[in-house]
């Protein structure tokens, strides 16, 4: 709330005798004194109410204001009940000082004025109570909702509406996240107010935020609810995160005994029906990793929740496994969604990118072998160029998976024995033999068509081979070494 608020309400009736330049300032609150010096019981921010009883001349109206200037209240109030009017001599200390001061009729009880203030400040307190009490994000913005007169959401950078009031076109979802991503929050946005949910250490990737529709009150105040909105929701998502982090503790350490041979499937069937996951039903395993584990198990939390199908996360390795479970209907379509979610939070991914490993559809029996080629499908998703990038078991039939199942140190010695030569004759004599070599393997050899790429000569070309089989001493015509080459090559790129 504005001092500006306080003018414009008629049936206040306030007069302005300071301070026309300062109506911007916001209420903390509202406190009644007659004190000369109320410095001890103020926070700032407040609006004083006064009826001048201490007031006998200058001198106290000069010591009144400079205690509240002190106390950085945002304004002044007078009552005139007792002097008829404000004194000049107070309006006067007000001006030297900046405190903006208005005038209160006699007509209107400084009872009324505070109830007034305080009404404004009552949503915040009745969301934390209803919270407090354990209302879900449905009944918060239902609440929030009828303060504003407008619809709110609360989403995900995930791209999923994690609660609502009304129904979200796709249009106004894609725009807002496109500006969630965009910048910090909070901002307008189409007649709707952004606010970011601050709940805790999570990545900009998982992050959520709340989303105030067009109200039927003025725009600072739509601002106002929205702000408390995002207190209040951040302390749901507490909660939330909480009970989604017991749920993945008890899978998790049943997932590391299967993995360490110390458990059967079994076992972790029963631990997939503790957290609300039917165990007879097929399911995928989908392994991620984007920088630290912490950061990873939060991201992919939000993604499978992103996904609407049943799941349970757990931190696993040097990233995060999710295992969803649902009919083979739902979970054929599983790849194609985490691949339209992964594009929607890019943006938020730091520079050390995502990688999304997807195994194929099996049951709880053979989940050992679902987790291996979640993870060998991570791993080649890794090897690629992208920031964000998604594998699935089916890509696994390629001689990929043999590049990602080596070690670094293996790839690194595999990469410099073939290429070391090449890249350093291109570095001191300015030529271009990896990209000659590359396109004439892309081609299968074809001197024409890699000629006509390169829009180079056929015998440039053929003299640029010859000198590659020199430097390396391997024979280009050979299959073998044509083969050998193209994975060196695939090696060849930015490592994460």
């Amino acid at each position: 709330m504005q001092l500006a608020d306080l003018l414009a309400d008629r049936e206040l009736g306030l007069v302005l005798l300071n301070g026309e330049d300062q109506l911007d300032r916001r209420l903390s609150g509202v406190y009644i004194t007659d004190l000369i010096d109320p410095r001890r019981y103020l926070a700032g921010g407040e609006l004083v109410l006064s009826g001048l009883v201490w007031h006998s001349g200058p001198a106290d109206s000069e010591e009144f204001v400079r205690a509240l200037v002190d106390a950085r209240v945002a304004g002044l109030a007078a009552g005139t009940a007792r002097l008829g009017s404000a004194p000049p001599d107070l309006v006067e200390a007000c001006r030297r000082h900046g405190l903006p001061v208005f005038e209160v009729p006699v007509a209107v009880s400084f009872n009324t004025l505070a109830e007034r203030i305080q009404r404004r400040f009552a949503p915040r307190r009745e969301l934390v109570s209803a919270v407090a009490a354990g209302a879900d994000l449905d009944r918060v913005l239902r609440m929030a909702a009828e303060q504003i007169g407008g619809d709110c959401w609360v989403l995900s950078a995930a791209g999923w509406e994690v609660a609502g009031t009304g129904e979200l076109p796709d249009d106004l979802r894609a725009h807002v996240l496109r500006e969630f991503a965009a910048g910090p929050l909070p901002r307008g946005c189409r007649g709707h107010v952004l606010w970011p949910v601050e709940s805790g250490t999570e990545p900009p990737a998982a992050r959520w935020f709340v989303l105030a529709g067009h109200a039927e009150v003025g725009w600072d105040e739509q601002q106002e609810v929205a702000a408390d909105l995002g207190t209040v929701v951040a302390l749901v998502r507490t909660r939330i995160d909480e009970a989604r982090r017991i749920a993945g503790r008890s899978v998790e350490a049943a997932l590391h005994r299967l993995l360490a041979g110390t458990s059967s499937p079994t076992e972790v069937a029963a631990r997939l029906e503790t957290a609300g996951l039917p165990a007879d039903e097929p399911l995928r395993a989908v392994a991620l990793t984007s920088g630290e584990q912490a950061e990873s198990t939060a991201l992919l939390r939000e993604i499978a929740a992103a996904t609407g199908l049943p799941a349970v996360t757990a931190p696993l390795g040097d990233g995060a496994t999710a295992l969803f479970v649902d009919d083979r209907a739902h979970l054929a379509g599983l790849e194609d969604e985490l691949r339209r979610i992964v594009a929607v939070v890019e943006p938020g991914i730091g520079e050390r990118g995502l990688a999304l490993g997807v195994s194929d559809i099996t049951d709880a029996g053979a989940l050992r072998g679902a987790l291996d080629e979640a993870a060998y499908a991570r791993r080649l998703a890794e090897g690629r160029r992208g920031r964000a990038e998604v594998a699935a078991a089916a890509e696994l039939a390629s001689h990929e998976v043999l590049l990602a199942a080596a070690s670094d140190e293996l790839r690194r010695s595999y990469r410099t024995k073939l290429l070391a030569e090449i890249i350093a004759y291109d570095r001191a004599h300015g030529s271009d033999l990896v990209r000659t070599l590359r396109a004439f393997l892309e081609h299968s050899g074809s001197w024409s068509r890699c000629a006509q790429q390169l829009h180079v000569h056929v015998n440039t070309l053929r003299y640029r081979i010859q000198r590659i089989e020199q430097l390396t001493g391997r024979d280009l015509a050979d299959f073998p070494t044509r083969v050998d080459f193209y994975l060196a090559l695939r090696l060849e790129q930015p490592e994460r």
